[in-house]
């Protein structure tokens, strides 16, 4: 049952990762201007997350920032098949900049903003501490 909970994860992170590879592709066809909107809600949906502790939302939020990275450079590949030489090293190197930072740079920036935004959590309950020795049983407590 376990291995069927961790595959339905898997599958609801590729589709993440899907969904925002195609928005991405058509919102760069729009315009850049769209794609950087969608950029923004998916890393404010990020934010929210990861401030107010949802994992899973985060970890969606995060493929689907892993699929506008990859959308990116779906959009830059012509760009780069109909260059030679210097320019074209220039474009792959832009492209995996752009991963770099859809994938590790973006999220980190974000967490680590949405962990000092986030209100300090409360101290711990006092518990009451176990006796050092336990009570032993004697002949006394028979009677």
């Amino acid at each position: 049952m376990k291995r069927l909970g961790l595959l339905g994860w898997l599958i609801a992170l590729l589709f993440a990762w899907f969904a925002a590879f195609v928005v991405t592709g058509m919102m760069l066809d729009e315009g850049p201007g769209w794609a950087l909107g969608w950029l923004a809600a998916v890393w404010g949906v990020f934010l929210l997350a990861e401030s107010l502790r949802w994992v899973p939302l985060r970890d969606l939020a995060w493929a689907a920032s892993v699929g506008w990275g990859f959308g990116l450079i779906r959009w830059l590949d012509p760009l780069i098949d109909g260059s030679a030489g210097a320019w074209r090293w220039l474009l792959m190197a832009a492209d995996l900049l752009c991963l770099a930072v859809c994938v590790l740079v973006g999220p980190a920036l974000l967490s680590g903003l949405a962990r000092r935004l986030r209100p300090p959590e409360p101290p711990p309950l006092p518990v009451e501490k176990p006796a050092a020795y336990p009570r032993q049983w004697g002949p006394k407590d028979e009677a």
